[in-house]
């Protein structure tokens, strides 16, 4: 019996649909009954906007499997038991894609061990948009998901990260929760050097975006700094 397929299916950052999901998204969901997912309530909630129920889905005649990121081998396994009988399966993350900063990519490299194609759909990524719209360099990038929530450890790496911004010209991305943002962007006002750029990539997709780069040095002279306690930012640091 052939293998179904893995999609990996993005999700909004907030925004409308039709801003950022292109309509092969919903051609696949179209065709999918099995879903792995963080969050089975947000995952039916996103799938309603997606239309699934014009197309004479319901909600309930849906298969969710929440991934647990501490799953083994076997677990990892069984969220594919419904590809390995020839069904396809969505990947869906709570927000931009799967797998990237988000604990679908251990269900991505079952799949890969198992030999089940895996299919990326066209979707917003907040890290690459923020790239994209800093000026930084983007021939040499890393994103280092989020850092560490102990203050001293947290200054570490930031003075790290500048390190490798001067040294290998390397742009380094990076983000916190929400609610914790504020003081991130306090932060690297503190550790950093002044000639060193910061851009802060705030609600990307929706309608108030804001994204501005600027040196350390300038951020420090601005009299009403960004307010961005519990705004989705993404913080890229460059020379």
């Amino acid at each position: 019996m052939p293998k179904g397929t893995l999609y990996l299916i993005p999700n909004v950052l907030n925004s409308p649909l039709t801003n950022t999901i292109p309509v092969s998204v919903q051609e696949v969901v179209q065709q999918t009954s099995t879903y792995i997912v963080e969050n089975t309530k947000e995952a039916r909630r996103y799938l309603i906007k997606l239309g699934i129920k014009t197309w004479g889905i319901l909600p309930d005649s849906l298969t969710f499997l929440e991934i647990d990121k501490h799953a083994n081998e076997q677990q990892q396994t069984h969220y594919l038991q419904a590809a390995l009988e020839g069904k396809n399966i969505g990947l869906l993350s709570d927000a931009g894609c799967p797998a990237v900063a988000d604990p679908g990519s251990i269900v991505v490299a079952a799949a890969h061990r198992q030999g089940i194609r895996v299919v990326p759909l066209v979707g917003p990524s907040s890290i690459l948009l923020a790239l994209m719209a800093s000026g930084m360099n983007g021939q040499n990038f890393a994103f280092n998901g989020y850092l560490p929530i102990a203050s001293h450890e947290k200054k570490q790496q930031l003075v790290a990260l500048e390190k490798k911004v001067w040294q290998q010209n390397q742009t380094q991305i990076f983000m916190e929760t929400p609610y914790r943002n504020q003081q991130l962007f306090d932060d690297v006002l503190q550790c950093c050097q002044g000639n060193t750029r910061l851009c802060v990539a705030r609600n990307l997709t929706l309608p108030d975006e804001w994204i501005q780069t600027r040196t350390i040095a300038e951020w420090k002279k601005m009299v009403e700094k960004p307010v961005l306690h519990k705004q989705p930012t993404v913080f890229v640091l460059g020379k």
